[in-house]
């Protein structure tokens, strides 16, 4: 899944590699921002089995069996920061996707 990268390659995300290796924790922290499967294969240029299979590894490492668990397991421990998610989540690729997709509309909360 390591082939098309969202993020540049000599950034480094707080908690990579702790228990989760980089693009794990890209993919659950897309999770965490209310992606779909679909939508994260479309981010990634990837096939959806390719999202289903890493999915299932990040379930197994955090030991849990479905996405609000792996999210809150995630977040409990401190593997997803702030810093992170926004990282993530305002890279050009993601930032590109949600405009194009209806779904996705940017709120601010206050």
């Amino acid at each position: 899944m390591r082939n098309y990268e969202i993020l540049p390659k000599n950034l480094i995300l707080e908690n990579e590699d702790k228990i989760l290796s980089r693009r794990e924790l890209e993919v659950l922290i897309l999770i965490a921002a209310g992606f779909e499967n679909n939508q994260i294969a479309a981010v990634f240029k990837v096939t959806l089995s390719t999202v289903k299979k890493q999915i299932e590894i990040i379930y197994q490492k955090l030991k849990v069996q479905n996405r609000a668990n792996a999210v809150f397991v995630a977040c409990m421990h401190g593997l997803i920061s702030q810093k992170d998610y926004e990282t993530v989540v305002k890279a050009q690729d993601v930032m590109k996707f949600m405009k194009n997709c209806k779904k996705f509309f940017i709120k601010k909360y206050y």
